[in-house]
């Protein structure tokens, strides 16, 4: 029998992968593989990159079950992700699609061989596996909803709603469970959807008293930031 932290999380990370199929294949291949304006990243650049991190998360899982100490948190994220970015820099969309598909196999895999309570133990291993999951592709999503590059929303707000709906039962702590519907909050604030933002953090705060104090300086919120106080106290 598995562990339903680890069901969880592979089935979060399945969502997040039937989203990127729908939504980036779905974009025509002439916007798909042209950067978004002068010198920045094309909508592939950001498959790749979404497949990147999900691989280093693979890594970590895979250097903790064998017992080898974890690398601390990358603190110098621009370098590593224009790092990342060079090496597949000229790949094709087929082998950007092809890598997508074996991380994201690679990466259930390593959940899957994980003692789960190894994977509770610490930060980088759960956190990590969500954050570098379905809330990076959130994340992303907003980044190329904003670029109105005719991606398709309601597709994306699909995703956010069957992600939502899963962390509203999965495993998860207090803790992680505040962390993820915060996240969630952040993205609706971000397109401007305040009403569905509100009630979002007003559940994580209850969850996670100490998100308040990090809300007040978090730039996702500016618009809400007046509002902080009252929804902590509901």
């Amino acid at each position: 029998m598995t562990d339903r932290l680890v069901d969880d999380l592979v089935e979060m990370l399945s969502l997040m992968r039937e989203a990127e199929r729908d939504v980036l294949d779905g974009l025509d291949p002439a916007v798909r593989d042209r950067p978004l304006r002068e010198g920045d990243w094309s909508p592939k650049d950001h498959q790749a990159h979404l497949s990147a991190w999900k691989g280093r998360q693979a890594d970590r899982l895979a250097a903790a079950r064998s017992g080898a100490e974890l690398e601390p948190w990358e603190d110098e994220d621009d370098v590593v992700n224009a790092r990342l970015q060079a090496r597949t820099a000229d790949w094709g969309w087929d082998a950007v699609t092809a890598e997508a598909e074996a991380v994201h196999d690679r990466l259930i895999g390593e959940l899957r061989a994980a003692d789960p309570d190894l994977i509770r133990s610490g930060d980088r291993l759960l956190d990590g596996t969500y954050g570098n999951g379905v809330f990076h592709a959130q994340q992303h999503f907003g980044w190329l909803l904003a670029a109105d590059i005719g991606l398709d929303e309601a597709r994306v707000d699909a995703f956010i709603e069957d992600t939502e709906q899963l962390v509203r039962r999965a495993a998860l702590s207090d803790r992680d469970r505040g962390t993820a519907l915060y996240n969630t909050a952040c993205f609706h604030a971000l397109a401007g959807r305040l009403d569905r933002a509100r009630p979002l953090l007003r559940e994580a705060f209850v969850l996670r008293p100490d998100l308040v104090e990090w809300a007040g300086q978090d730039g996702d919120l500016e618009r809400l930031r007046p509002e902080l106080e009252a929804l902590a106290a509901q």
